[in-house]
């Protein structure tokens, strides 16, 4: 660690080493000048990977796809400037979304700042609240020990880890030169105080208790108890062990489980008391009235069914639980009465042995209108051999493998798959950008979870998202498992087509539905990423499954359109409606 040619190197190389042994191995590299001592850092050092991509809003978002797949920090390095503006949207997603990010961007040195020097803005707090932690390291100095460099990495890994997980941002100032060219020096003094420092962090971190209080669970347990009619509502979860406490949880309890798509329990589950298909449920009004509860028990993440928020805002029950790994305010709908900050494994093992189990009758009813449900689902989208946006979202959830990765595209696409996605097939591990919910950077984010992951990833994303992230298929050459990007191509914003907007057609097409007339092959064979266009359902179920045994990336684009999109669905709610008003009565 003595061995550095100039200062600059020294604290670039002390902060890539400080990273590696705080676990940050991935970094993603976007190229420029007053960054280059960190890039080269990350070269020349031999346990860390680096991912090099020209566009920072991609490099970003793919390592925000990363650090969901892996539950841990990846890393970002860009040059100064609108380069590191480029990182905001992603910045704001891993912060919404609880996502570890490490943010390196390098700045001009401050005699240069607001002189009009070339290439230099106010990076100093440049992401706002959006950061857990943010940190200005100066210009590389011997002047300042080289603990400060290693102390700031230390702490800001520990607060992008630390509940709620979320982007930190490291502003780094460098003058010349910014090559690696032989100035000043030797170092082997300047780092005596640090040669102790053989393996592991520099500081060490205690992570904090997270298991819950006995104190805590009385009072919940009580609520518990009194419930006549109780419902959990499982958002967003973070992996196989916190969905198996939600089901564990609920088999202790007797109550039902509306499941989120991003929950883990919604695609795969085909026990009771998961109703995957609560969706359905909640568009018919005698049955509402019916599943009306009295206390809800919310674990996990936000939902993403509006018509399930509707209905429990009309239900307005007394008592609303919401247990979840950070202090956050997750209460859009102001109806939180009491907030547990803790994990479902830690909720889990605090109430399940002391929870009184209620034999609802209405469990069993309840399971029987799921059944109908999936079974009228099946008919009915297989009744022809037409690609609709429903039947490709059945079609993915029938045929992706299982324990697989699936990113759903914000949109159309995640509220198809919640409400069309089969519950009797593989087990699949669901991810979105449901933070802030943009459709920027989607093909990124799967890059990045493809990146991350030893197992065949697919995504399905809008045509719209798609185009707005095109330039992310050159950093897709790196992926070596399967990753099947499916383009719903409907021409357009076909999310519009379901909302009231739509209603106004002076306005609709220009303002709205953005026609675009536009495909994908050619986009696909400039990347080189393998394209398939099929013209039907069984020619769609090919070219997955082909692509599926493939590796690297491949572009699978289903064309269908707008208007037969929106009247399907409404056939679909009227036909279900029949089936469960009879199931009803």
């Amino acid at each position: 660690m003595t061995d550095y040619p100039n200062i600059n190197a020294v604290w670039a190389g002390l902060a890539v080493e400080a990273l590696a042994r705080n676990g940050v191995t991935h970094f993603f590299v976007s190229p420029g000048s007053r960054s280059a001592p960190l890039a080269v850092a990350v070269a020349q050092h031999k346990d860390v990977t680096a991912h090099v991509h020209f566009d920072e809003r991609a490099a970003a978002f793919a390592a925000l796809g990363w650090s969901a797949a892996a539950a841990r920090p990846a890393a970002l390095i860009c040059t100064s400037g609108t380069a590191a503006a480029n990182y905001l949207p992603a910045i704001v997603e891993a912060s919404m979304g609880h996502i570890p990010l490490i943010a390196l961007t390098a700045d001009r040195p401050p005699e240069l700042l607001k002189t009009g020097a070339n290439q230099t803005i106010e990076q100093r707090n440049l992401y706002g609240g959006y950061t857990r932690w943010t940190a200005e390291l100066p210009c590389p100095t011997m002047e300042i020990p080289p603990e400060t460099v290693l102390t700031t990495i230390d702490q800001a890994v520990y607060r992008a880890m630390t509940a709620p997980p979320g982007p930190v941002h490291i502003n780094c100032m460098f003058r010349e030169p910014l090559a690696p060219a032989p100035e000043g020096g030797p170092f082997a003094g300047y780092l005596d105080n640090i040669a102790h420092w053989e393996r592991g962090p520099y500081t060490h971190y205690t992570p904090a208790a997270a298991d819950m209080a006995p104190n805590t669970a009385a009072p919940v347990l009580e609520e518990l108890d009194k419930a006549d009619a109780g419902l959990i509502v499982a958002g967003r979860l973070r992996g196989g062990s916190e969905s198996a406490a939600v089901q564990a949880l609920a088999d202790a309890l007797g109550w039902p489980v509306f499941a989120d798509v991003t929950s883990g329990l919604r695609l795969g589950a085909a026990e009771p008391p998961v109703a995957g298909y609560f969706n359905h449920f909640l568009a018919f009004e005698e049955l509402r009235k019916e599943l009306r509860p009295s206390a809800v028990l919310h674990i996990g993440g936000p939902v993403t069914s509006k018509r399930l928020l509707g209905f429990l805002a009309d239900a307005a029950p007394s008592t609303y639980i919401h247990a979840a790994p950070h202090p956050e305010r997750h209460d859009p709908l102001h109806m939180v009465s009491h907030r547990i900050p803790v994990s479902a494994q830690s909720l889990a093992r605090a109430l399940g042995p002391q929870v009184r189990r209620r034999d609802f009758a209405r469990l069993a009813w309840l399971w029987t209108l799921n059944t109908r449900v999936h079974e009228a689902l099946d008919d009915y989208l297989s009744s022809n051999d037409h690609l609709t946006e429903p039947a490709l979202a059945r079609l993915v959830s029938m045929s992706a493998p299982p324990h697989s990765a699936l990113f759903l595209g914000n949109s159309m696409p995640i509220r198809d798959m919640d409400l069309f996605g089969s519950s009797r097939h593989n087990a699949v591990m669901v991810y979105a950008n449901r933070g802030a919910s943009g459709i920027d950077g989607n093909i990124a984010s799967a890059v990045g979870m493809a990146l991350a992951k030893e197992r065949p990833v697919t995504a399905v994303i809008g045509d719209l998202a798609a185009l707005h992230d095109l330039n992310a298929l050159a950093l897709a050459r790196e992926v070596t498992v399967p990753l099947v990007i499916i383009v719903v191509n409907n021409d357009g914003g076909g999310v519009f087509s379901m909302l009231p907007i739509a209603e106004f057609p002076e306005v609709f097409e220009q303002c709205f539905g953005t026609p675009h007339g536009l495909g994908f092959a050619h986009a696909a064979a400039m990347f080189g990423v393998r394209h398939e266009a099929p013209a039907n359902a069984s020619a769609f179920t090919n070219a997955y499954q082909q692509a599926l045994r493939q590796p690297g990336p491949s572009l699978i684009e289903a064309r269908t359109n707008r208007e037969e999109n929106a009247a399907l669905h409404r056939d679909i709610d009227e036909a279900l409606a029949h089936i469960l008003e009879d199931a009803a009565k």
